[in-house]
């Protein structure tokens, strides 16, 4: 059972990650999160309503974003 305010964390082998940690994993800003994300038509899992609303991506889509613009260096 979780507490208020804990999360679940895509280390952990949760199926969501936060806005929050994916801007600290991509380093970058969390309004870069949010653009980056609707660009890559990513799942958004709402709780909550309005500006406080919770927000979380499915960590399966995000790596498959992210192994998409790999490149390889030659």
């Amino acid at each position: 059972m979780s507490h208020r305010g804990s999360v679940v964390r895509a280390d952990s082998g949760g199926p969501f990650i936060s806005p929050r940690e994916l801007a600290a994993r991509w380093r970058c800003g969390r309004s870069s999160v949010d653009r980056l994300a609707r660009l890559a038509g990513m799942t958004r899992l709402c709780l909550g309503s309005g500006r406080n609303g919770t927000v979380r991506y499915l960590i399966t889509e995000v790596e498959a974003y992210e192994a998409s613009r790999m490149i390889a260096m030659r």
